[in-house]
């Protein structure tokens, strides 16, 4: 197996990379749907094989169970339930609680 590089360039490079699978992933999703979840499917790869973490907002637009690209209203159903915010993948049928955390006012 080929041994990980460690430069911090490379992981400067798969950082863009996954911004551009994941922006790719966004304009395919309309007539390929399928494209879609490959492009996440390698963005996922990369990062892992990189050991970089995905950030937060792009981690929130794929089901972390099948690694399907999530739209709101088309694959992708989101609620409010008691403080937390109840994501269901469509393909799947997995739910995924992120916890909201009220703004102090001070």
């Amino acid at each position: 197996m080929k041994e990980r590089s460690k430069n911090p360039v490379t992981k400067q490079i798969a950082r863009e990379r996954i911004e551009v699978l994941f922006e790719q992933a966004r304009l395919a999703f309309a007539e390929f749907p399928d494209l879609s979840n490959r492009y996440v499917a390698l963005a996922r790869r990369i990062a892992m094989r990189q050991r970089i973490r995905i950030p937060q907002e792009l981690r929130r637009q794929y089901c972390h169970h099948c690694n399907t690209y999530l739209v709101p209203g088309s694959n992708k159903r989101v609620r409010v339930h008691r403080g937390n915010v109840v994501v269901t993948c469509g393909t799947c049928n997995t739910h995924t609680r992120y916890h909201v955390v009220k703004p102090h006012v001070g």
